[in-house]
């Protein structure tokens, strides 16, 4: 027995030998697998065996097999990961338990060995899971499991969505039939109908298990399988359709033996995915149990939202707690800690807080804009990628007049030089995200030009990029109080149901959002129309936002917000991933693009020309829930933009569908799964053959067709292609791409339409913008059958279309806005039986339209703003479905069409300025539907319609232009008009134009006036070239003898009266509690004005009132009895008295020759402004001292224009009252007989004078020595002085002077020497002075601070001071028409050439040096 159990005992050793041998061998072979799989050289062995101690063989043998499946299964998944950072490295020591891998953004994480140590992997969990899935061990495992799921389910159910959309239409399609596939279409169809179904009613709920994650999965890639089949049967069955007589293709198909056509690859293919996509639906155990449990299913249909009426970029009044957030940080940037630096304000706070908005409040804001006479203003959206040059492009395009698209770097970085040199600047740059700090000092270089007291206001998430960046301040964005969170979202919700169980559970889901704004609106989203308590309280229960972060509560209230979309609706989300971060979308581009990629289904009912219809729907029910936000109108053209957080939340959504770059290395296995690529950042070296080869969508802002060429050659599934500037060779390779749907570029350099795009029969939309060289439209674009959408907006030198136009029949919309030449439409345009939209915006040079137009019966939309058109064909009337009539601007144009009133579903009629309009055709009234005019003209003769006829237009909008009033011979009509019961106006423009050197009957035109009386509502009245000697009765308070009660126009907050010729008295005027502006102007017999009170008053403009004297402005509501010596108070208001308030801030009185104001002007003025007016300041309240004339201790801005009574006058001596004055200009003065300027004592009280501009005083001899004594001024300009010939020493003294600036001074022939002491000079431009025969040395001693000299015709000069090669601080010099100069400063060769080689950027004569041939520097100032 002990031998026995000795040989025993050795057959075990011996076993367990060759069992470790083998086992050595196995885990060999293994980690060599790993090694092949993760590209990782160093694979420790524990991460097979999971401790160095194997113990058991048994337990080894275990091991290894799971080890292997481990292997196997990455070998599968190879082609679709990509591996992180959990493969075991001697840096990871804890990373043997666990293989963690990585898809994009979302993290797997897969147990194998069941003897794993909680805290070990925890520890190890802490370091690479994200902190919102890091609450516990397993829980947060099935956390994150439950979102991935969701997401996946929402993924999948999606591209099932647009598969159906795809199927339903091909079961009727002849191509089917012929193939022989039409039972094995409907049956795939109803298996995806099925399946999708229950995604949608069930999935969110059931999809918890691991068994049902993976089959989850498999359907997901079964269902990119499906619909690359599905993709491609469709595009043949379309090719067959558009073949012309498919009868005779199926005649000739039917020839063939039919065992012949159901071997053909396309039946093949959809039998076999109908196979597999059977067998995936069979894997789900429950999926019959599930389906039969819920009802059968019901088409989903848009969820629909109101129409859009405004499109605001912020509205104050909606924006909730923000005010003293706001107020801070206008404090922080009117610090003046440093005039000599840019100052850097930071806002930090949360994505979804509200930094932007706060920004926008903050750079909207006028009394900031007035405090810092900011001359340039611009807004930046930097976000994550902090690419230097890109912000340049971004910064350039900020000025309104550029387009990036066109220019060179360098000319972009000298035209942002030139435009903020010397000004004062405010750049808000939104959402900064950098670690460097050189690239900031690089960005700011460019803007290092802007004089002191610029601001630059920063939004960032990170503290970091605030201390970077090198920020003055730092504000925190504070979370909204509860308070202001609960207003906030019944403001989101508009409607909000009552009850005080609504308001419990609605303050419960406020309070879960965290005062972070953003999350309380997109939680609205959902609620928003639910009036049912158990609907609420769903969402209150949601464990998905049952976090502790504040950012991963926003995160959640994203998520669920997107959950409670209609499936159709997150499709279309979804694809907005692929523009990038702040691009500005285009309404109409992003529908056509949701047509192109079908998912927009044409349902039951709707004819397949309404899917614009439907896209507009889905738009703005993506907006009500500000997934899409601020909404921009401009021509017609309607934009959006996505939050940062909300374009994160779609690009997760998107997963491994969207490559946002090119690898350096792409294979098949490396772009399977892609879908989507947005292309933002320019690779470097080409694309490979197939990367492209899964590919629907494709954006792309620059295009090169070296890199793109052949993968684009093999894209057989793209459908969209937007890109940026492209040249004709970049155009051809794309319109190579056989079944491309969607195509939006921008050409550059190219003249006619590539004839290659004419090819690609399935093009449905083409968008060609900002082709600023394209003359033509090649015949062959009549081959584009299938096109449903033309864009050319911005191809400035298009004349024409062709007329092969005709041959689109499928055309629904064209787009040339902005076509500036275009002078002819082709009348083969009447063929576009389908055509529902024409916009023809600033088509300046067309003149007419086509008699054909009468035959596009479904046309909707006519836009002809801006155009020449002078008379509409007369066949329009018959347009029966014409809605919208957009005549803006069309100043040619006489005459309307009779019988216009046919037009019956007219919603818009819109005339604003027309002004050459002779009447309004007989029967406007019969257009019932009417909802905007614009204007309303009154002809001459019973041909035009009356003023009554007003009166039957129910709705014509909120703004209205009345002209032609002078032809109204019934005062009858002016009341039928009955405007004051249009309650939805805000805006009148009341206009006259009368033959004046005819007698004029005042009383009717009184009785006239007083029959429009408008709205109680109106916040805009303008009254222009009215005759009557008396004012409106409805504006004349109880005193004036008009009317009584209370303010009858308690919102009107602009009033213009302009051109009342016969008016004399403008008594009595009614209180107007909200009027903030007010104009008179050119009313030559008005002597007299009074009224009020205006507490709200800020601007009041006088301009040509010859005959007005004294009037009394008066802050109270009461005044000083004058005549009783002041010592009572007359409570009646009387003749003279203007009750202004207390915040009239900017006063213009230009040519009021006798106008006197009494008792002093406002002492609330910051701005003054007087033209020709001198007689003013000479009123006896302006002149007794500082104790009784406090009008000017906020005055900080004077303009004097042609004041000719001053220097001799007392005038000058208010100049000692105006402590706060910050910027003093004195313009023409011709008369004016004096050696100084103004008396010493009157500029040394002008201690905070910043800027100082003199110009056009000829007879000024000398300026007063008395000027060094301005320490604060930073600006001098001294300008068409013909008879000045010397400055004075004393210049010097002004040690804060940076831009001294003289100008056609004939008389000075010398600069002072003092201007070497001036100490903070960086600008010194010099013009147009003939007699000046040098410069003076002393600049050179200018050596640190001057920065900019600039030499304009001075012939005199012949030379450079020496010193000037010790500048080292300047950076720019420019010498314009100096002969002797030019000549001694050429490059290289010319005497003075040593003395600035080393100045950066030097002109000469117009031409930059450095640029060889020349490039006219000037021209891009």
């Amino acid at each position: 027995m002990h031998h026995v159990g000795g040989r025993a005992a050795i057959s075990r050793r011996h076993t367990g030998i060759l069992l470790r041998e083998m086992i050595a061998k196995k885990k060999e072979l293994l980690i060599s697998s790993l090694r092949s799989i993760t590209g990782q050289q160093k694979i420790p062995s524990t991460l097979i065996t999971g401790r160095q101690d194997l113990g058991s063989i048994l337990h080894c043998a275990t091991q290894i097999r799971r080890s292997g499946t481990l292997v196997r299964t990455l070998q599968r998944r190879k082609r679709k990961t990509t591996f992180g950072d959990g493969i075991a490295t001697a840096a990871n020591p804890l990373a043997p338990v666990h293989c963690y891998v990585r898809r994009n953004s979302t993290l797997f994480v897969k147990e194998h060995f069941s003897n794993t140590k909680t805290e070990r992997r925890d520890a190890y969990l802490s370091t690479c899971l994200p902190r919102k899935l890091i609450s516990g061990t397993g829980e947060s495992i099935r956390k994150m499991t439950g979102v991935e799921a969701a997401a996946i389910s929402a993924l999948v159910s999606g591209t099932l969505k647009v598969e159906g959309n795809k199927l339903a239409p091909l079961l009727i399609k002849e191509y089917s039939s012929i193939v022989g596939v039409k039972e094995d279409l409907q049956e795939l169809h109803d298996l995806v109908e099925g399946i999708n179904f229950w995604l949608e009613k069930t999935a969110e709920n059931s999809i918890g298990s691991t068994q049902s994650f993976a089959w989850l999965k498999k359907l997901k890639d079964i269902s990119y399988d499906v619909d690359d089949v599905v993709d491609e049967f469709q595009l043949k069955a379309e090719k067959h359709h558009s073949n012309g007589d498919s009868g005779i293709v199926s005649k000739y198909l039917c020839t063939i033996p039919k065992s012949f056509v159901f071997q053909c690859n396309s039946a093949n293919k959809i039998k076999a995915i109908k196979k597999r996509f059977a067998a995936i639906v069979k894997q789900r155990t429950d999926y019959l149990a599930i389906t039969n449990s819920v009802d059968p299913p019901v088409r989903l249909t848009n969820m629909r939202t109101k129409e859009v009426t405004s499109l605001p970029n912020v509205d104050e009044a909606l924006v909730v707690g923000r005010d003293k957030d706001k107020q801070e940080i206008i404090s922080m940037l009117e610090e003046n800690d440093d005039q000599q630096k840019i100052k850097i304000v930071s806002v930090i706070g949360l994505g979804g807080s509200g930094k932007t908005t706060l920004a926008k409040l903050v750079f909207n804001d006028g009394n900031i804009i007035e405090r810092h006479l900011f001359e340039v203003r611009l807004w930046v959206h930097v976000s994550k990628e902090f690419v230097v040059n890109d912000l340049i492009k971004k910064l350039f395009e900020a000025f309104s007049d550029n387009n990036p698209g066109t220019h060179a770097l360098p000319y972009m970085n000298q035209t942002i030089s030139d435009k903020l040199k010397g000004k004062r600047f405010l750049l808000v740059l939104d959402d900064v995200w950098t670690n460097s700090r050189d690239e900031w000092e690089e960005f700011m270089v460019c803007l290092k030009v802007g004089a002191p007291k610029s601001r630059i206001l920063l939004t960032t998430r990170n503290r970091e990029v605030a201390v970077i960046v090198g920020s003055t301040n730092q504000f925190y964005l504070p979370f909204l109080s509860p308070d202001d969170s609960w207003k906030l979202f019944q403001q989101s919700l508009v409607t909000p149901p009552t009850g005080w169980d609504f308001e419990e559970v609605g303050k419960a889901i406020v309070d879960k959002c965290g005062g972070v704004p953003l999350a309380i609106k997109v939680l609205a989203g959902p609620l928003h129309g639910k009036e049912r308590i158990e609907e609420w309280q769903d969402v209150r229960e949601r464990n998905l936002l049952n976090v502790d972060g504040k950012e991963d509560r926003v995160a959640a209230c994203l998520w669920l917000s997107y959950s409670h979309l209609p499936f159709n609706l997150k499709q279309c989300f979804k694809i907005c991933s692929l523009f990038p971060k702040g691009h500005r979308i285009d309404k109409e581009q992003l529908i056509d693009l949701w047509i192109a990629h079908d998912m927009i289904a044409v349902e039951d009912g709707v004819d397949c020309l309404d899917l614009e219809h439907v896209g507009h729907n889905h738009f703005e029910s993506l907006m009500q829930v500000y997934f899409l936000q601020n909404v921009r109108e401009i021509d017609g053209r309607v934009t959006c933009g996505m939050h940062d957080l909300v374009h994160d939340l779609a690009l997760s959504i998107s997963g491994d569908e969207i490559s946002l770059d090119m690898p350096n290395e792409a294979s098949s296995s490396t772009t399977r799964s892609y879908r989507y690529f947005s292309l933002i950042k320019q690779p470097e070296h080409m694309a490979p053959k197939f990367f492209f080869r899964k590919a629907r969508a494709v954006y792309m802002p620059k295009y090169e067709d070296y890199i793109y060429a052949m993968a684009l050659k093999h894209a057989k599934h793209l459908r969209s292609v937007t890109v940026g500037y492209l040249n004709a060779e970049g155009a051809n390779t794309i319109s190579q791409v056989k079944y491309l749907k969607y195509l939006a570029m921008s050409l550059r350099d190219c003249e006619t339409l590539p004839k290659g795009i004419s090819d690609v029969w399935s093009l449905q939309a083409l968008h060609v913008t900002s082709s600023y060289s394209l003359i033509k439209i090649p015949e062959s674009i009549g081959k584009l059958k299938k096109l449903r959408t033309l864009y050319l907006s911005g191809c400035i030198e298009l004349k024409s279309l062709p007329d092969s136009i005709g041959d689109c029949h499928m055309i629904s919309s064209i787009d040339l806005c902005s076509c500036s030449k275009l002078t002819v439409l082709p009348d083969s345009i009447g063929k576009l039986q389908k055509l529902r939209t024409l916009n023809l915006s600033c088509c300046r040079e067309l003149k007419c339209l086509p008699d054909s137009i009468d035959r596009n019966k479904m046309l909707r939309l006519l836009r002809l703003r801006y155009c020449k058109v002078e008379r509409l064909p007369s066949s329009m009337t018959k347009l029966e479905n014409l809605e919208c009539l957009d005549l803006q601007g069309c100043r040619e144009l006489v005459e309307l069409p009779e019988g216009i009133g046919n037009l019956d579903k007219l919603q818009v009629l819109n005339l604003n300025y027309c002004t050459k309009l002779g009447g309004m055709p007989v029967g406007i009234e019969q257009l019932s539907r009417l909802q905007k005019l614009g204007l309303f003209a009154i002809g001459k003769g019973e041909k035009f319609a009356g003023m009554s006829e007003l009166a039957n237009v129910s709705r014509f909008g909120e703004e209205l232009t009345i002209i032609g009033i002078q032809h109204v011979m019934d005062t009858n009509g002016a009341h039928e008009a009955c405007l004051k019961q249009k309650t939805n106006l805000q805006r009148l423009r009341l206009e006259w134009m009368a033959d004046y050197t005819k007698e004029v009957n005042t009383e009717l035109e009184q009785a006239v006036l007083d029959g429009l009386e408008p709205p109680p509502g109106i916040k805009m009245l303008d009254i222009h070239g009215y005759s009557g000697r008396q004012y409106a009765g409805w504006m004349q308070s109880q005193a004036g003898g008009g009317v009584q009660g209370p303010a009858p126009f308690q919102f009107l907050r602009e009033m213009s009266l302009c051109y009342l010729r016969n008016l004399k008295h403008l008594d009595g005027l009614v209180e107007l509690p909200c009027l903030e502006e007010l104009w008179l102007l050119r009313m030559p017999s008005l002597e007299s004005i009074s009224g009020g009170p205006f507490p709200s008053l800020v601007k009041l403009e006088m301009y040509e009132l010859p005959c007005l004297g004294e009037v009394w402005m008066v802050p109270e509501t009461t005044m000083p009895d004058v005549e009783d010596g002041g010592g009572c108070y007359n409570l009646t208001p009387h003749l003279g008295q203007v009750r202004v308030g207390s915040c009239l801030t900017e006063l213009e009185i230009n040519r009021c020759p006798k106008l006197e104001v009494m008792p002093h002007l406002p002492p609330s003025l910051k701005r003054l402004s007087l033209h020709g007016s001198e007689q003013v300041l000479q009123s006896p309240g302006q002149c007794q001292g500082s104790s009784s004339s406090p009008s000017f201790n906020k005055l900080k801005k004077l303009q004097l224009w042609n004041v000719t009574g001053l220097g001799s006058g007392h005038g000058w001596e208010l100049l000692q009252h105006m402590a706060a004055l910050e910027s003093l200009e004195i313009i023409f003065f011709p008369g004016v007989q004096t050696e100084s300027l103004v008396e010493p004592e009157s500029l040394w009280s002008l201690t905070s004078l910043r800027s100082l501009k003199v110009y056009g005083w000829s007879n000024i001899l000398m300026l007063p020595e008395s000027l060094g004594e301005l320490r604060s001024l930073q600006e001098l300009t001294i300008e068409s002085c013909s008879s000045l010939t010397d400055l004075p020493q004393t210049m010097g003294q002004l040690s804060s002077l940076q831009e001294l600036v003289i100008q056609s001074c004939e008389a000075l022939h010398q600069l002072p020497d003092c201007l070497g002491e001036l100490c903070s000079l960086r600008k010194l431009e010099i013009n147009y002075l003939r007699g000046l025969t040098c410069l003076p040395q002393s600049i050179c001693r200018l050596t640190t601070s001057l920065q900019e000299l600039r030499i304009h015709d001075c012939p005199g000069i012949k030379s450079l001071p020496e010193g000037i090669k010790d500048l080292t601080a300047l950076k720019q010099l420019m010498i314009f028409e100096c002969p002797y100069l030019e000549r001694r400063c050429k490059r290289g060769t010319g005497e003075d050439w040593r003395l600035i080689s080393h100045i950066p950027d030097v002109s000469i004569h117009g031409f930059d040096v450095w640029g060889g041939f020349g490039q006219r520097l000037y021209a891009t100032a």
